[in-house]
This record gives C-alpha cells, structure tokens and sequence, in this order.
C-alpha cells in the first residue's frame, strides 16, 4: 500500500501485482473488524463489484483510488 501511496504523490506508475494484491486482500478480508478497531485503516471505500483487485485492495483499506 506504501507503493501506491508513494506513486501516487509523485506521479509514478500506481499498477500493483494482481497476485500480490488479491493475496492481501484474501488475507485481510477476515481481519476486517480487528483492522479497523486498530485505528490504521479507515473506513472502506465503496467501489463497484466489477473493479480489478487492487482497487478492491485500495478501497478495502480506505484509500480513494
């Protein structure tokens, strides 16, 4: 997620590994209450169903992709 945020504000290619994001959010998607309850992530973002993995990702950690 640093990635994106760093490509982000400098302008850089955003693009993250499909396997490496749908991994994490496979992984995180359990955790959901025990990461928001931690303070680090926000609230999810709202996305259509039909997005790619990394905005998935992105939204489900709060970012605004």
């Amino acid at each position: 997620m640093h990635t994106w945020d760093l490509a982000r504000a400098t302008g850089q290619d955003e693009r993250l590994d499909p396997d490496k994001c749908a991994q994490l959010l496979e992984g995180m998607l359990p955790l959901d209450d025990v990461l928001r309850k931690s303070g680090q992530f926000g609230p999810r973002t709202e996305v259509p169903d039909d997005v790619d993995v990394q905005t998935r990702l992105l939204a489900f950690i709060g970012r605004h992709p």
